[in-house]
């Protein structure tokens, strides 16, 4: 097995491409630029590719997904912090899930560092949506 599949394959590259597919595909949503758009295809189809070599926590895949769109909709709605706070926990929550092969402490750092990397996107697309062209 070749050093970037191995890299791909353990938790860490996996989360990572998930984590990076996600982020170019919300910015690719609203700068509608190519170079995000083709990043957010590329990270999505090696997420992928990681997913075939060690298949995913499907409640993890669920959680990280209710944390982008309680992060989204904080930016919308006047939650006062509940739904951001909510959707940092759960889109940490899923990321921890998705380490299930690593130790408590790492799998815990790495999944709320994920969890940051997801509220600095969503904020900085909403920013991107608020600003004049």
């Amino acid at each position: 097995m070749s050093f970037a599949v191995a890299l791909l394959c353990h938790p860490i590259g996996t989360l990572t491409a998930l984590v990076v597919g996600i982020v170019s595909a919300l910015y690719a949503a609203q700068s509608r630029r190519f170079l995000p758009a083709f990043t957010a295809v590329a990270a999505g189809l090696l997420t992928i590719l990681a997913f075939l070599q060690v298949p995913p926590n499907a409640a993890g895949l669920v959680c990280l997904g209710v944390g982008v769109a309680l992060l989204h909709a904080e930016f919308f709605w006047p939650s006062f912090g509940i739904a951001g706070v909510l959707g940092l926990g759960t889109a940490a929550l899923g990321s921890f899930a998705l380490l299930a092969a690593l130790a408590p402490v790492p799998r815990g750092v790495i999944a709320l560092l994920a969890a940051f990397m997801l509220l600095a996107a969503v904020a900085r697309t909403m920013r991107l949506r608020t600003l004049p062209p």
